[in-house]
Formats: C-alpha cells, structure tokens, sequence
C-alpha cells in the first residue's frame, strides 16, 4: 500500500459522514470502570468522558478531566453548553491532518484552546468524489487497518504528535482537554491507549475500553456504508470499507506488536519517545486520577 494511503486511511470526505444524533446512555458502576461514561451530544455520537476507568491499583480516573471525541463539526448550541458547562471543556487537540481540518474545521467556541496536533500526514486519501473514494477502495491492502495502526507508533509524525498531546495534558491543571480525530476510533484510541497506558489500566480494561467505538458509531456506520455499497459493486471496496469504520482487536494489537518489537514495552516507549519520564508519569498521574 502507498504511504497516500497509509497516512490518510481515517480520512472520509463529508460526503460519506453523516451527523447522527447521541443516544443518552445510562452507565452503571460495572461499564464506567471500563469505558467511563458517555456524553450524549446531538452533533457527535462517539465522546467518552473517560472519567471513572479503574487502574490496576485500584484508582480511577478523575471525572471531567478527559475526554476522547469524534469529529466536533457538528456540535449544537446544546452541545457547547453541555461541554463547557458541564465538563469545564478548556482545550481541544484535534489528531486530524491539515487538510481534513480545512476540509471539515471544528465548531469554535468561546474561551476554548484549540491545538492542531496531526499524528498523519496529509494525503488525497478520499478523493474528490465517493466514486473516487470507491475506486481507492476497490485497490487497498487488506491489512491496510493493522499497517496503519503500526505507524501510529512507529513514524515521526504520529510520536512528535502524541508528544505534544501528553505535553498538554501536563499543562491542563483544571478543567478538561478533548482530543479527538473523525470518527474518535484510530488515532485517538491510539491516544486513549498510550494516556490509559500510562495511568496504570490493565490492557485486558484498554481493550475492552477501545472496541466501545464500534457500539458508539454502529448507527452512522450502517447508514456510511449502505450509501458506499450504493456507490459501487466491487467486492473489495466493500469490504475495505467495513475494516475502515470498524476497531478491532487486531488492530490495537498490531501496534502493541510493533511496540514491543522495537521498543519492549509500551511503558519504555511513553519514556523513550513520548518523553513521560518517571517524575513526569507521577505528575500526570495525581492530576488524573483519584483514589
């Protein structure tokens, strides 16, 4: 597969992403230790307040302190107030490329900081029509998602990013920072596994944590790819675009392998080539988490 594609895999014109609206969800004490709670949103479908996930240790993490996100171009009135108000939102870092950022900007608001943080670069990956998107498809690796996944921890680009992300984190001592790609499943559960990572979450919890973006986005994603399979008849293309809305666990996976492979341990690579040395990880963990 060409580095066009690898580097733009997540990147869906807005032609085939469609606004859902958020179906509020009543987390009881057993699924917040796992997946936190989710922030039902009218403009987004896929936002986790990651508050409540239990550590090894028996800690959690703070309430209203981060939050894992879909795409914000959508976000009401509501949502803002929600977010603001009720989730003292201060910053937002946004995974996405350049262009996907000029493409589809998020929905300002007031008072927020918002930090460009692309962990790809940028690629026509999409094309300028389904049609085009559809013939991209039609010629894609198979195991495009897991290669995709494994640069996310190995390329220049994708480190220096989650860098600048936990340099943030570090910076936030109160309210809550957002982070986010399209549809707040690859790159940022990329984000959600090294920050839970590093709060001291067992990776059976990670896991279970990252595949929540398939029940968040299951609605938008049957609609996405009835009107793909509209689009064209070609059997890879379909089936390339169903590995494409969904996470897996080979997925996740196949950038722990490479993780381990090249720098033994996900806790070596947070130290090594993320920066969060050990006095650093004990910082970012009395402001995240609470007994």
């Amino acid at each position: 597969m060409n580095q066009m594609m690898k580097t733009g895999l997540t990147v869906v014109l807005g032609t085939m992403l469609f606004g859902s609206m958020g179906t509020p969800v009543v987390a009881n004490a057993a699924s917040k230790t796992i997946y936190g709670t989710k922030i039902p949103l009218k403009g987004a479908s896929n936002v986790q307040d990651m508050g409540g996930i239990k550590t090894k240790n028996g800690h959690r993490i703070k309430a209203h302190r981060i939050i894992r996100s879909n795409k914000m171009i959508n976000y009401t009135k509501n949502d803002i107030k929600v977010i603001t108000s009720t989730y003292k939102l201060k910053t937002v870092v946004d995974f996405r490329s350049g262009n996907e950022i000029k493409n589809t900007p998020d929905v300002k608001i007031a008072h927020v900081k918002y930090i460009k943080d692309g962990v790809v670069k940028d690629s026509n990956f999409g094309g300028n029509s389904q049609a085009e998107f559809a013939q991209q498809l039609a010629t894609m690796d198979p195991n495009h998602m897991p290669e995709f996944y494994q640069g996310l921890v190995s390329d220049k680009i994708s480190i220096k990013g989650y860098k600048i992300f936990f340099n943030q984190l570090l910076k936030q001592k109160k309210g809550s920072t957002l982070f986010h790609c399209t549809d707040g499943k690859d790159r940022t559960g990329i984000g959600a596994m090294l920050f839970l990572s590093a709060m001291g979450v067992s990776k059976q919890t990670i896991m279970k944590e990252y595949l929540r973006s398939n029940h968040n986005l299951a609605q938008e994603n049957k609609i996405a790819i009835s009107a793909m399979d509209k689009v064209t008849t070609n059997k890879n293309a379909r089936a390339n675009f169903r590995r494409l809305k969904a996470v897996k666990k080979s997925y996740l996976n196949a950038a722990y392998k490479t993780i381990n492979q090249k720098y033994g341990s996900v806790d070596n690579f947070l130290k090594t080539k993320i920066g969060l040395t050990t006095h650093k990880k004990a910082q970012l963990r009395a402001m995240y988490l609470t007994k």
